[in-house]
Parts: C-alpha cells; structure tokens; sequence
C-alpha cells in the first residue's frame, strides 16, 4: 500500500508542475494581448508583437 501512496503523490506533483509551466505563460500572454488592445493595437501572434 505505502507503494501506492508514494506513486499517486508522484502522479500529483507531476501534475502540478505541468499545471505551472503552461498555464502561467499563457496567462501571461493573455495578459500582453490585453494590454495591447486597450491601447488600440493589434496583436500579431506568429511575431509575439503588438503591432500600432
């Protein structure tokens, strides 16, 4: 049983770390998108630029 637990915990942290190294950039990105349209930009995906 003790097995188990120790591969479930593992299974956990995996997840959680997954979790933090995509979804935090892709907030971030949301973020610069955001902030580009509110000062009447475009955002260029495919360049990762705000185009005026």
């Amino acid at each position: 049983m003790k097995g188990r637990k120790g591969m479930n915990l593992f299974a956990v942290v995996a997840a959680v770390i997954f979790l933090l190294v995509y979804t935090v950039p892709t907030l971030r990105n949301a973020a610069e998108v955001e902030a580009c349209a509110e000062q009447g930009g475009r955002w260029m995906h495919s360049e990762g630029v705000c185009e005026r």
